[in-house]
């Protein structure tokens, strides 16, 4: 996290100048990690998942320009931003909003935020497990499935305060089912439910058809001193391109590498929410589960901190199959839900 002309941008490890827009590219990770990663994962985590622009209002109206990455094929040329007061979604006045590959205007009005204070000073807005946003937070929810280029602000802004953002953070790591893969909204995806659930800030790096454990990820996440919490969704990914003996070697390596560094940093790891392949009923979803559990086995003796999660009971064959979006391998919105409320009681 950065801040930037009043702003913390969140989930924002670097800036990218582009000299024809004048405007700044926001990158989840530092490029000299990107360029390390392996080739679909370069281009995949630009993908602004999770990343959100942080500010408290000191004036009536805040105007932020933003600009969706240019699209190719079946990419839509727009997404769309949602605006969160604290822990409380925005109005429609204020969201959701389109930004298109031309830029747009991202019009932001202050509102009577009264009844957020009361209610989140209330302590009675949620089963909430931790403190959460201070009503006084602005967030803009930037589009978690496309890049994103940010450019002019106006209004008067200033960054939220430590004491104004949850005390403590969730790293996420995983496939684009982590990064928000067929959620509606950023807001729906299964990562940000399950920070609301725990109350806590999610730092997502979920990495859409290419989390495969590289290890300069790896290293880097084990070197990261800015997380409380890890959750790791491994597997899926890969079940075409390798075999068990491949993913075993792999996932162990990348597990060993983040608890080496946060031996007391709870870390839990899961396997593949239920999809096609197992609808399919084909063999390489139970036996690339049964690799990602054995690597855990083998080293919570190490790490009694490290505990593996059957991703089929986050999300299983009772209910799975209604929960899937219509391509059969992403959940729907209903799924998110379904994974965050069960994760939020696995992990609490």
């Amino acid at each position: 996290m950065m801040e930037y002309n009043g702003m913390l941008l969140h989930n924002v490890q670097e800036l990218i100048y582009d000299q024809e827009y004048h405007d700044y590219g926001l990158n989840r990770v530092p490029e000299s990690l990107r360029v390390r990663l392996n080739p679909k994962a370069q281009k995949n985590i630009r993908f602004v998942s999770g990343c959100e622009l942080r500010f408290v209002m000191e004036s009536d109206e805040v105007q932020i320009a933003l600009r969706r990455m240019p699209v190719s094929g079946s990419i839509l040329s727009q997404g769309m931003v949602q605006v969160y007061q604290g822990n409380f979604q925005g109005s429609y006045q204020i969201g959701p909003q389109a930004v298109t590959t031309e830029g747009s205007r991202i019009l932001i009005r202050k509102q009577d935020w009264g009844y957020v204070r009361q209610f989140t000073q209330s302590g009675k807005t949620t089963e909430r497990r931790g403190p959460g946003f201070s009503a006084e937070v602005t967030r803009v929810l930037l589009p978690y499935d496309w890049g994103c280029f940010l450019g002019e602000i106006q209004g008067k802004i200033r960054p939220p305060k430590p004491s104004e953002l949850p005390p403590k953070r969730l790293l996420v790591y995983g496939s684009s089912i982590t990064h928000g893969g067929n959620a509606s909204l950023m807001s729906q995806t299964y990562a940000f439910r399950l920070a609301e659930i725990l109350g806590v800030d999610c730092i997502n790096l979920g990495c859409a058809g290419s989390a495969w454990m590289d290890p300069a990820m790896g290293a880097w996440i084990a070197g990261r001193k800015d997380w409380d919490m890890a959750l790791l969704e491994l597997g899926v990914n890969v079940i075409g391109e390798w075999t068990p003996q491949r993913l075993y070697e792999r996932a162990g390596s990348f597990i060993r590498q983040i608890k080496e560094a946060h031996p007391e940093q709870p870390v839990w790891v899961t396997d593949m929410y239920y999809n096609h392949h197992d609808f399919c009923q084909d063999p390489r979803a139970f036996q690339f589960r049964e690799v990602i559990k054995t690597c855990v086995e083998e080293l919570k003796y190490r790490y009694p901190r490290l505990e593996y999660v059957n991703g089929l009971e986050m999300m299983g064959e009772k209910d799975g199959f209604c929960c899937l979006s219509s391509d059969g391998l992403h959940p729907s919105d209903l799924g998110h839900s379904v994974i965050a409320r069960r994760l939020g009681e696995r992990l609490g």
